[in-house]
């Protein structure tokens, strides 16, 4: 975070370059490993294997969904506790299970990503 603020000290370019190279340097791992898994799986198999490796991805594609919905839901209870003027400590609560419902849909959206690139691969 303190690299992050010094960057944008000479200016918000920089800052935008930066935040664009973190969040490039964060997706470094999740494309190895879907690029070792295509490799491993067309080397075992060839395309059956990569068929199978992208069927395996997609079957959990139900429970992807339904966590990258949980994002919305938590989010609307929030908004409407605080438009109910509900005290802070329901707030409180409404706010962790929204930021539990980001981290969710966050993550449901990397597998909907991964299951596409290994189906488009078959």
């Amino acid at each position: 975070v303190r690299e992050v603020a010094e960057s944008s000290e000479t200016g918000s370019a920089t800052l935008i370059i930066y935040g664009l190279a973190l969040g490039y340097k964060s997706a470094i791992i999740p494309v190895f490993l879907l690029a070792l898994t295509v490799f491993a799986s067309f080397y075992l198999c060839g395309l059956y294997g990569v068929s199978l490796a992208a069927l395996g991805m997609l079957s959990s594609l139900s429970i992807g969904l339904t966590i990258d919905a949980y994002g919305p839901i938590t989010d609307n209870a929030g908004g409407i506790a605080e438009m109910a003027e509900l005290g802070k400590e329901i707030r409180d609560i409404t706010d962790t299970l929204d930021a539990a419902g980001n981290t969710t849909a966050a993550i449901g959206k990397g597998f909907a990503i991964g299951s596409a690139a290994l189906v488009s691969l078959s």
